[in-house]
């Protein structure tokens, strides 16, 4: 069933941006006022920290959702590398069952792995950058962070498979409603007392909500539920086994890149306390913090067309992968610019007037904010060979963020601080992985630049225009 969107999901898409940068705004002037310094540096080590939610993940539920995405457009089976290009466009739903039981027993494995690295390393090291805070709040707290960490691996694939299949306004709504839960407790659990332990509860029942609600939503969509209880024959193992291997093939790779966006967007985060003072950490987590909401709102339009993008592959629909893609960078590169500005002008005098010991400097918001620009924009062109089951740019995502890291901890300790920092991250993209994908996939796709800026702008024409009925 070949995936199409109407303006509806792309007004949910921009909704569920809206709250969460929305549960931000609400929730940051509270964190700052009932927060010390430290502790609220600790949260911002905690909220890297949950990043390692997608380290685990190791690639899987990206990979296992784009094979959903092919099953549910009529792909007859998977292929390590590729696909089998739909004929009929019927949902293939034994193959989506077979490819569901796989994850299910995938997930059940990565989460208890990131649960014994949760409480003993993960332990240790909070201990260590907290040896001078007094009281048990900083390891209460990450008791909440660690378990919500498991929570999120074990049942996150769920959210995944709602995109997977371009139930982008269920998923955006579910998104609104965890989200919803999660800024009343933050606000209540703070304003009652309850510090940085409030946060990790306010997390955790996050996470369980939004697990939830997706799992019940992806079963009622489009006869999802129906289609799969038809499906009377249960997996083998060997089916199981089988299903596991192509998935890891590319899945291994997802994980190297999963790995490598950690290190070069949240792993500075975590090396800065052993350089930096927990409040001076807390400068560069809030410009990190800003600069990434910035990149997920000017990112919209990028995440909603994922699916539409492997449907145009798997349909061999040449012609609608080059608008969507066009579509992508464009909208991305013109909503950033405008969403920076806007925070410069506006977001920091607001939190200035909040806690300006806390607040990063116009010249460091910038520096953080192109660095967040280039990772987002070298993305938007590496979904392309994603989204047609290949991940040749593994290698070089490694290699640049490593470098990265490398470059940061040799500025910190030469005592350059938070622009060791910045400066570590843009020589490192900058040098290869923001150029060269981008070339390679104009290339592939006979894209040139004039024809990017003319197909992004009638995109976005279209989507102002669409009614609301969804094309099949």
């Amino acid at each position: 069933m070949a995936v199409r969107l109407n303006k509806k999901d792309y007004l949910w898409s921009y909704i569920g941006v809206a709250v969460s940068v929305g549960s931000s705004a609400i929730m940051l002037p509270f964190i700052l006022h009932y927060l010390s310094e430290d502790m609220y540096g600790l949260w911002g080590v905690f909220q890297s920290i949950a990043g390692i939610t997608t380290l685990f993940d190791f690639g899987f539920s990206v990979t296992f959702a784009r094979n959903i995405n092919y099953a549910w457009c009529g792909a007859s089976e998977l292929k390590k590398t590729g696909a089998v290009f739909a004929e009929n466009g019927e949902p293939n739903f034994a193959l989506m069952k077979r490819t569901m039981t796989a994850c299910r027993y995938v997930f059940l494995l990565l989460a208890g792995l990131a649960l014994v690295c949760m409480a003993l390393p993960g332990t240790a090291y909070i201990r260590h950058i907290c040896r001078n805070v007094s009281g048990p709040e900083p390891l209460i707290a990450w008791g909440f962070y660690a378990f919500a960490i498991f929570l999120n691996l074990y049942y996150g694939y769920f959210n995944a498979f709602l995109r997977g299949v371009g139930a982008i306004s269920a998923a955006n709504r579910v998104t609104v409603a965890a989200k919803a839960i999660q800024i009343a407790l933050t606000v209540a659990l703070l304003a009652g007392g309850c510090g940085i332990v409030g946060t990790g509860i306010a997390y955790l029942m996050y996470g369980m909500l939004l697990r939830l609600l997706s799992k019940r939503a992806y079963l009622h969509y489009r006869g999802i539920g129906e289609g799969l209880a038809g499906v009377r024959e249960k997996a083998t193992r060997t089916e199981v086994r089988d299903t596991f291997l192509i998935v890891w093939h590319n899945a291994s790779r997802e994980g190297v890149v999963t790995l490598a966006n950690y290190l070069a967007n949240q792993a500075c985060t975590l090396v800065s306390p052993l350089f930096m003072t927990l409040a001076e950490t807390g400068v560069y987590a809030l410009a990190v913090q800003l600069t990434t909401v910035l990149s997920n709102v000017a990112g919209a339009l990028y995440n909603a067309n994922q699916p539409v993008l492997q449907s145009a592959y798997v349909s061999n629909d040449r012609e609608q992968t080059r608008r969507t893609m066009s579509l992508i960078v464009v909208s991305y590169v013109a909503l950033y610019l405008v969403g920076l500005l806007a925070i410069v002008t506006a977001g920091l005098p607001i939190l200035r007037l909040i806690k300006p010991a806390t607040t990063p400097s116009v010249a460091v918001l910038l520096g953080v904010g192109l660095y967040q620009f280039l990772l987002k924009f070298r993305n938007c062109y590496t979904s392309y060979f994603s989204c047609t089951n290949r991940v040749p740019y593994a290698k070089a995502f490694l290699i640049s963020s490593t470098l990265g890291v490398v470059l940061a901890v040799g500025m910190l300790a030469m005592g350059w601080g938070i622009w060791g920092l910045i400066l570590s991250q843009i020589v490192s993209q900058g040098c290869y992985n923001v150029w060269v994908w981008p070339v390679r996939a104009h290339r592939e796709m006979e894209l040139t630049p004039p024809e990017t800026l003319r197909y992004g702008w009638e995109e976005m024409l279209k989507i102002i225009r669409r009614k609301g009925a969804r094309e099949s």
